[in-house]
């Protein structure tokens, strides 16, 4: 409960820090071609520090294609390390992924992001190590809030490869997205 408290506050906390109210993708007229009103640059990045560190960066490209519905791709980097006396481990993934997000109000997103991961991973026992190397498919689905260029959502990989850097629980996830 009160992990769930926090996660609320900061989402709200991060929401409200923005002073100044923006478009979402320029205006929405019905005209045919290419708009560049409508790019929109985002993503997301983590850091933590410690006994385990995790640090990640994951910047995404999109086209809001109406006030409903934007699409595009991104390109992502995680890295995550633990040590424990004799023991050590540390993942490396190398990611690509397409996504989908429907705006049903101004406010809430729900989202699809399939994702293709390449991963490196060392464990190392102190006499022993051991290296593996594959590739990790993951499907992102949730929703949330928008606020401005801030996006927060609680989602779930529902692939759950064994390797899988969104781990088997529910996550949240703070990104933004702006518009040319």
């Amino acid at each position: 409960m009160k992990k769930l408290i926090l996660i609320l506050s900061f989402i709200l906390t991060t929401g409200l820090a923005y002073s100044q109210y923006g478009t979402y993708g320029g205006s929405y007229k019905s005209n045919s071609g290419f708009d560049p009103s409508r790019l929109t640059i985002g993503g997301n990045f983590n850091l933590q520090f410690g006994d385990y560190t995790a640090v990640g960066i994951s910047p995404q490209v999109g086209y809001n294609f109406s006030k409903y519905f934007a699409a595009g791709a991104g390109l992502g980097y995680t890295y995550f390390r633990e040590k424990e006396y004799d023991y050590k481990w540390s993942r490396h993934y190398v990611s690509f992924n397409l996504f989908g997000r429907i705006y049903p109000a101004d406010f809430l997103v729900l989202s699809v992001q399939p994702e293709a991961s390449r991963m490196w991973e060392t464990v190392d026992y102190g006499r022993e190590t051991y290296k593996t190397n594959k590739f990790v498919p993951s499907v992102l689905v949730g929703g949330g809030f928008r606020f401005m260029g801030m996006i927060a959502m609680i989602q779930y990989d529902v692939v759950q490869d064994k390797y899988s850097p969104y781990g088997d629980n529910l996550f949240y996830s703070v990104g933004y997205s702006f518009s040319f």
